[in-house]
């Protein structure tokens, strides 16, 4: 139930935050350069994800781990709102930048480091059974944060909604914490406080302390920066978690450029930056409750009848026929249809089976592989769709009145998407293997 909460109070506030980014970059900076922006996430990520990963082996404990990442990102949002109140709405283009990049790298963050804790203490068959109501738990609070943009006028404006983002951390810095505690109590879930996998790395740190003061600090310093980059060795070198990953992530690709034309075409419609986000907090909206639906009354029974490696199999079809569907018929209703029933998919079937891929590896693959993978692999599919984006139907002077090019989009998408179904069986067939042999990837 805590965490449930810690994870609705997440989307929550990203459902509203969202709205307010790109509304603000938009205006500020220009529709043109946001391809740009979506290209250079993965630089700002990478020191990032490293330092994450850092902190993961030096914090043994999840529930301070979460106070940690929660305390950052909660200083931060703090000085945005305070600097943007102080220049009356309107300060320089540098804001926006931060604020982007900022509420990219807290969206592949706060809540992957809450799933992993989950997954670190749930068994295989409690995940089929908790983790579908979870993510229409989940959904409430989506649902919340997209109504609060909606209200956006209502609440202090675009400063008040960075101020209820700030509040939310403090929330689920507590929830995180009172959660990993309470799974901490039995014994079976002792991995979160106590992992076997961490010792090791304890005990050889004490060992290079002991021979020098000087050598030994260096040496537990490089150690500690290589540990940054176990978790890509784990991606790259375990083919069932580079699977996950691919399936997990593949949809980000095609679906960045669904949000890139829909966030054009919304912002030709409204002029006000109000307006906007109360667009797209409406868009957010029918895509949270139709995701609650999903959640409460489909994700179990379809995983239960097809399994979860049939069921990676609905969202890859469903994005190609969405966006062929927007190539012949461009315009802000299709493209709003379009993105609304891809979101559906990827967060009401396609994630709770990400997730319940991951309950079959260990603790080490759960952290540090799941947080390069969510982090830093979230952001390489972003790119491969904001070059679609820059190169192909980047807005510009010169190809308006319309600069979304639909047959060079529709066969990239198509390719794209033979691939991803390829993927997609073959992790299936591994992770029904996984079932019946009762195994884990290590």
């Amino acid at each position: 139930m805590c965490f449930s909460i810690a994870l609705c109070v997440a989307l929550a506030s990203h459902q509203f935050l969202g709205p307010v980014k790109t509304a603000i970059f938009m205006d500020l900076v220009g529709t043109d350069l946001e391809p740009v922006a979506k290209s250079l996430v993965l630089v700002v990520l990478v020191p990032v994800l490293v330092l994450y990963s850092m902190l993961v082996s030096c914090i043994p404990s999840a529930g301070l781990l979460v106070i940690a990442g929660c305390f950052f990102y909660g200083v931060l949002f703090l000085f945005i709102a305070v600097v943007l109140a102080a220049s009356g709405g309107h300060p320089g283009a540098w804001l926006a930048w931060v604020l982007y990049y900022a509420t990219e790298t807290k969206g592949v963050i706060i809540m992957p480091m809450i799933w992993s804790a989950i997954a670190d203490v749930s068994t295989p068959d409690l995940a089929k059974k908790a983790f579908p109501i979870m993510f229409f738990a989940v959904q409430l609070g989506g649902i919340a944060g997209s109504y609060i943009a909606i209200e956006v006028s209502d609440l202090g404006g675009e400063v008040g909604l960075l101020l209820i983002q700030t509040c939310s951390f403090v929330a689920i810095a507590a929830l995180g914490w009172l959660a990993c505690s309470l799974a901490a109590t039995a014994p079976e879930d002792a991995a979160l406080t106590d992992s076997p996998s961490t010792a090791p790395l304890a005990s050889s740190g004490g060992t290079a302390a002991g021979s020098s003061r000087g050598e030994g600090a260096l040496a537990k310093g490089i150690e500690k920066i290589l540990e940054g980059f176990e978790g890509l060795w784990l991606l790259l070198s375990r083919p069932y978690v580079f699977m996950a990953f691919w399936v997990s992530y593949a949809n980000l690709m095609p679906r960045t450029v669904l949000d890139y034309q829909n966030s054009v075409l919304g912002v030709a419609r409204y002029d006000d930056r109000e307006q906007q986000i109360a667009f797209f907090g409406k868009v957010n909206l029918i895509i949270n409750s139709g995701t609650a639906v999903v959640t409460l009354v489909g994700t179990r029974p379809l995983v239960e009848a097809f399994g979860v490696g049939n069921c990676l199999l609905a969202l890859p079809v469903g994005m190609l026929l969405c966006i062929l569907a927007l190539c012949m018929d461009y315009g802000l209703w299709m493209s709003t249809v379009a993105l609304i029933l891809v979101c559906i998919l990827a967060y009401g079937l396609n994630s709770p089976c990400k997730e319940m891929l991951y309950v079959r590896t260990s603790r080490e693959i759960k952290y540090k592989a799941k947080s390069w993978s969510e982090m830093y692999g979230n952001q390489l599919m972003k790119l491969l769709g904001a070059q679609i984006n820059l190169w192909v139907n980047r807005e510009a002077d010169s190809c308006q009145p319309r600069c979304f090019h639909s047959l060079s989009t529709a066969l990239v998408a198509s390719v794209w998407v033979v691939l991803w179904i390829a993927v997609a069986a073959k992790i299936g067939a591994q992770h029904r293997e996984l079932e019946r042999e009762d195994k884990f990837v290590s």
